[in-house]
């Protein structure tokens, strides 16, 4: 089965925006997958390091029909990154391996079975659902995002309180020697939400959200939910769910200058 038959450049590009969380040693491989699911003519591409997951859907061509399965996601960037970025290039399942054909090359990769790939499950309890573009939400974490700790003993500190509260949101970053804070305004009133997202999440998504910064994707909306444990946000196509860390973050009105 064609799996998928797509320019270099389109295939790349969203194998690279799930794969920044895909670490390069992990106590279980398949977390170095990346998983393919296809449903029709679309393609589910779906990446997790169990408390992080991240999936975006494209229309990769191929063969119609339903096929799923989990092949290294770095080797495939690699293996990519050596082509045109115009080149046709295809993806076929044979068993348990598929096969990556450009012009004269041609690889096998070995691939593990779809239904071992561990996904987060997702919370049930999301609060309600709000949006600001994705340029502002760049722009509020790229303001605070300096005064992160990095591995301090108090681990609340390890990442950036987002509140959602009224009409405005808050970013705030402390390492317990400084501390900032930036707000943007929301267009719909919230009730009063708090989280703390972990340093790698942060990092991630100044990364998501710098590639989809280009004219008129600046613009488009950011989508988030927060739950008990989970944030979740939608945007460009892209599906990001994250683990929260668990602690209660100081009160920073006390330490602002009045």
């Amino acid at each position: 089965m064609i799996v998928l038959k797509a320019a270099q450049q389109q295939l790349l590009g969203a194998l690279q925006a799930v794969s920044g969380i895909v670490e390069r040693r992990h106590t279980l491989p398949i977390l170095a997958n990346v998983l393919l699911r296809k449903n029709g003519a679309t393609t589910e591409l779906t990446t997790s390091d169990l408390e992080i997951q991240v999936r975006t859907t494209a229309e990769l061509g191929g063969d119609e029909g339903a096929f799923s399965t989990t092949v290294g996601a770095r080797k495939l960037i690699d293996i990519l990154r050596s082509m045109p970025a115009d080149q046709i290039v295809s993806l076929t399942a044979a068993g348990s391996k598929l096969t990556l054909q450009g012009g004269k090359s041609r690889f096998t990769l070995q691939t593990l079975p779809a239904e071992d790939f561990p996904l987060v499950n997702e919370a049930v309890d999301f609060g309600p659902a709000f949006s600001v573009p994705q340029k502002v939400l760049k722009g509020l974490i790229d303001q605070v995002h300096f005064a992160m700790a990095v591995h301090d003993i108090r681990y609340y500190l390890n990442g950036i309180l987002f509140v959602a509260e009224g009409k405005t949101l808050t970013l705030v970053a402390t390492d317990g020697s400084r501390l900032a804070l930036a707000q943007a305004e929301l267009e719909t009133d919230m009730p009063k939400q708090e989280v703390i997202l972990p340093r790698k999440t942060v990092l991630e998504l100044m990364r998501l959200l710098k590639d989809g910064g280009k004219g008129e994707e600046e613009e488009q909306p950011i989508e988030m939910r927060f739950a008990g444990n989970q944030a979740k946000f939608s945007f460009s196509g892209m599906e990001f769910v994250t683990k929260l860390v668990e602690g209660k973050f100081p009160d920073y009105n006390r330490v602002i200058p009045k």
